[in-house]
């Protein structure tokens, strides 16, 4: 008996990164929306590889949500906190999704935990972002030397209204399109419809281009980004929160097209409004990176 406990190896200390996990999940009460959206925000990273896509052809993308870190490196090692799986989606929307972005009906679920949608692990939906069909953010007209023609659309756009695991609205986050048609923005609203922040990108030429921030010193974003300010609606001055894509690594970038954004709350955010802007950083990517490859 004396041996067999000899043998038996000390178990390693915890991690920085599992002790976060631990914090977050005991502070919020386990795995709940509160758990997944606790902290100062949240990192979004792509799990689905489309490095296979076929012309206009399109998986439906999931996701992981790992914890915020504002010194957030790929190489680091990351728990993660939640799962979202797209579904009620159709093979025609998702082929659309080159011609007209953000078109198709889809539903994005989030689940506590690592969740395989293989073999579904019985995690139950804590709270969803979906859409119906709409006009996508532009249409795709052909192809010439200088790139792609684009014509935008300004009528019945895409948007992601975000309901709690009952299907009670918590908010919504919708596509804009004004005079600035070069600038892309979105609206976000509480479960009231109120407008609470404009998320846009910092703007030059009075406001008809966007301006990216080159810093090829940091390590926690690629050299030339393009970060979406949380905003006043009305004055349009920043609030502090952000949605920021970042580096995901070279193979990610390059191969298996995988995209990672930081989401940062503003302060004062209250829960409901924080699942929101989780939903508002996958309509940035439905609309806008999802199809910056093609």
């Amino acid at each position: 008996r004396k041996d067999t406990m000899a043998q038996v190896a000390p178990a390693p200390p915890p991690t920085e990164n599992s002790m976060q996990e631990g914090l977050l999940m005991e502070t919020a009460g386990g795995n709940t929306m509160e758990a997944i959206v606790a902290g100062e925000g949240m990192i979004l990273r792509q799990k689905t590889s489309e490095c296979c896509r076929c012309c206009c052809c399109q998986p439906p993308i999931h996701w992981i949500v790992t914890p915020y870190d504002p010194n957030w490196a790929v190489d680091k090692p990351y728990p993660t906190i939640a799962s979202i799986s797209e579904v009620g989606t159709t093979w025609c929307g998702r082929c659309c999704s080159f011609n007209a972005p953000g078109h198709r009906q889809t539903k994005y679920e989030v689940r506590a935990g690592t969740y395989d949608e293989e073999a579904p692990n019985g995690a139950p939906v804590l709270f969803s972002h979906e859409k119906t069909e709409t006009c996508g953010a532009n249409i795709y007209l052909g192809q010439s030397d200088n790139g792609q023609w684009r014509m935008p659309m300004c009528c019945y756009l895409p948007y992601l209204e975000t309901k709690d695991a009952n299907g009670a609205k918590l908010g919504r986050t919708q596509y804009l399109c004004d005079a600035c048609l070069f600038v892309p923005k979105f609206s976000v609203h509480d479960r009231n419809d109120n407008e609470v922040y404009r998320l846009r990108p910092d703007t030059c030429c009075l406001g008809c281009c966007v301006r990216c921030r080159c810093t090829c010193n940091a390590k926690d974003g690629k050299c030339c980004r393009l970060p979406f300010l949380l905003r006043d609606p009305k004055t349009l001055e920043p609030k502090g929160g952000q949605v920021t894509d970042l580096w995901a690594g070279l193979t990610s970038e390059m191969c298996t097209k995988r995209n990672t954004y930081q989401i940062q709350y503003p302060p004062e955010c209250d829960n409901s409004m924080r699942a929101t802007l989780l939903g508002s950083a996958l309509l940035v990517d439905l609309v806008i990176f999802e199809q910056d490859q093609d």
